[in-house]
């Protein structure tokens, strides 16, 4: 097999459910070998699945494809003899446990780098070190929250909404991820790791930086503005009904208000109402916003005769900025989607074939196969009897302690 971008690289997997989770699925699609550390028995919280017991959660194997499972108890002190023996091999070490958990396992960064000064130590939580809610737990709708980005999503004489992805817990993974190798490449000149810090929190303000330039112009909380631009109020921007008017049957349109753009005429010229690019109340972007209702109805009218795919391939032709609102069910089922690897196949031991989001990025020379998620302890023997030396006799010895 050809040589993988983080081909070598081993990583000390102490995360769950989804934050901590992603950055280390990342890194394992990237070609590192990330060794997940759980719970003998029990096994990672996020494993559990609450209407099938016994059976790994579907949300636990779409983020934890790609890695290696051993059991350890870190509350015993023969299982933290074992954890500091492999840090010694390690490269990375990463957790994002309940503020204060790792340190009082005895396993904070001061004590990692003693015992390995090259690796690198990756902490997710909820607020940053100093912060008066350092100490609080904290959750994705949580982040969302304190961030902006509820403040800014849902109509705007509506309350704030959750947004529907998850831009705090798989984001702060991803720019944890994005950290993680930035400090290992660093290491390349220094010869010694770091620590690294990333706050849920200001993971979401970071993904909000655009709406910042309403407060800083207006010197006020920037507004929802539902389907809106948050830049600007300008029209149209929205989304649009389509037949045959099932829930998800929309398309979003918007024309550029960049000033010479000829999105707005193309968009009239196709929709066959070159009387509205005529009419001077429609003449800018920020003039139409005031008649907003009038040009939502004629574009409506035009878009709920075709399906929400013919209406994007129509307008997308014509130079119009047009996107389908693809549901859940509608991309897992695209083919090209499907083609390109964003939606690859997986076999489960116990669920069969399943369907999961795989990996966005596309390497010329790194190209890394998507395994299932492991069961629970499946690589026991691989690290333990081979990165670690230890003889069946051992691990037998540590199962029967309940140490692994």
């Amino acid at each position: 097999m050809p040589r993988t971008a983080l081909d070598g690289v081993k990583v000390l997997d102490l995360t769950q459910f989804e934050s901590g989770t992603v950055c280390t699925e990342t890194l394992a699609w990237l070609g590192a070998e990330v060794i997940k550390i759980e719970r003998p028995e029990r096994g990672e919280l996020g494993r559990y699945s609450y209407e099938e017991p016994g059976v790994d959660a579907l949300g636990f194997i779409i983020v934890n494809a790609n890695k290696k499972s051993i059991t350890l108890n870190l509350k015993s002190e023969k299982g933290k003899e074992i954890l500091r023996e492999l840090i010694t091999k390690c490269d990375v070490f990463i957790e994002n446990m309940g503020p204060g958990a790792i340190e009082r396992l005895g396993f904070g960064y001061e004590d990692v780098s003693k015992i390995n000064p090259r690796i690198v130590y990756a902490q997710i939580k909820g607020f940053g070190k100093g912060s008066p809610w350092e100490n609080f737990p904290s959750f994705e709708p949580l982040a969302e929250a304190t961030g902006g980005s509820a403040s800014l999503t849902g109509d705007p004489e509506g309350p704030p909404m959750q947004p529907g992805a998850d831009f705090a817990d798989s984001g702060t993974g991803y720019l944890t991820a994005i950290a993680i190798l930035a400090a290992l490449y660093q290491r390349n000149s220094t010869g010694v790791g770091q620590q690294i810090e990333v706050a849920m929190q200001d993971v979401v303000i970071g993904f909000c930086r655009a709406s910042f330039e309403q407060q800083l112009r207006y010197g006020r909380a920037t507004p929802r503005v539902g389907n809106g631009m948050a830049l600007d109020n300008v029209a149209p921007c929205n989304k649009y009904p389509c037949k045959p008017g099932g829930p998800n049957d929309y398309v979003h349109i918007y024309t550029s208000r960049a000033p010479g753009s000829m999105q707005w005429k193309y968009l009239c010229e196709t929709i066959g109402r070159m009387d509205m690019y005529e009419d001077p109340r429609f003449a800018t972007p920020q003039s139409r916003y005031l008649y907003r209702h009038e040009i939502d109805a004629a574009i409506s009218e035009w878009t709920m005769k075709h399906t929400k795919f013919e209406a994007m391939e129509i307008l997308g032709a014509a130079g119009v900025p047009a996107g389908a609102v693809m549901s859940t069910d509608d991309i897992i089922k695209d083919p090209y989607l499907r083609q390109r690897g964003i939606i690859t196949e997986i076999t489960h031991p116990v669920r069969g074939k399943l369907l999961i989001p795989g990996f966005a990025p596309k390497m010329s020379d790194s190209f890394v196969p998507v395994t299932c998620a492991p069961s629970l302890g499946e690589h026991n023997m691989e690290i333990y009897g081979g990165l670690l030396g230890m003889s069946e006799a051992e691990i037998e010895s540590l199962k029967k302690d309940k140490v692994i």
